[in-house]
């Protein structure tokens, strides 16, 4: 996202204004416009935003039902801090829900869900290629989507929703901290769990994705605490 006055601008679409609030707000948090930590002003999101201060206080209830927001008492809302302790929680239900949807992608999937999975690689290597960090964080959620709706568990697949903004926060923070080549170990390892799913290898798919949730989590918990440092020198 670019910065500048009017870089969150709100258009208004046949979508509601209060839910087309949340969403450029939710993107410029992901986006980083607005950084961990900080305040956000109802008047100057307002002002920014070009909306009313009752669709900015509706969109950040929202946000903060997602966790992208936290409301500190008799200081007002602040952008939310993901700090290693809840990013070790997020990691370890993803842990237990991923490869039991990868079990269940194996058995239930059709396969055109498996052909779009494919197509999502390949907009994943395109991003790398263009260092698009959003297209990228964008895609590893789109990859995270089709493997839950590929599985046909739609509880499961609402647990892992509820955790979606987090997760796609999560990922914007360590993706902007990434280089290229892990980003390319990324795809690879995202191939392997792919090639599982579609020669229809439960235990395979369910340990490559173990594998890639715990890649992930450990590179997450490094990047928390280099920012922590970072914040306390």
């Amino acid at each position: 996202m670019e910065s500048g006055k009017n870089s969150i601008r709100v258009v208004v679409d046949n979508v509601s204004l209060r839910d087309r609030t949340t969403q450029v707000l939710r993107e410029a948090i992901l986006n980083l416009h607005f950084k961990p930590g900080q305040k956000l002003v109802e008047r100057r999101l307002c002002e920014e935003t070009g909306v009313s201060r009752t669709s900015v206080r509706e969109a950040l209830r929202h946000l903060e039902s997602e966790g992208l927001v936290t409301r500190v008492a008799n200081r007002g809302m602040f952008v939310a801090e993901l700090g290693p302790d809840e990013a070790r929680q997020i990691y370890e239900v993803r842990a237990v829900l991923e490869p039991a949807m990868a079990r269940f992608f194996v058995e239930r999937a059709s396969d055109e869900q498996v052909a779009a999975l494919e197509r999502v690689l390949a907009r994943i290597e395109q991003a790398i290629a263009s260092r698009a960090v959003l297209s990228y964080v964008q895609e590893l959620s789109a990859f995270s989507d089709g493997l839950a709706e590929g599985a046909g568990n739609e509880v499961g697949r609402q647990l892992l929703n509820t955790l979606a903004a987090r997760i796609t926060y999560l990922r914007f923070i360590t993706a902007r901290a990434a280089n290229e080549e892990r980003e390319r170990v990324t795809l690879q390892v995202l191939r392997d769990i792919f090639a599982a799913l579609r020669a229809r290898d439960a235990d395979a798919a369910a340990s490559r994705q173990t594998a890639y949730v715990e890649r992930s989590a450990a590179f997450a918990q490094q990047v928390l605490a280099d920012l922590k440092k970072t914040s306390n020198s």
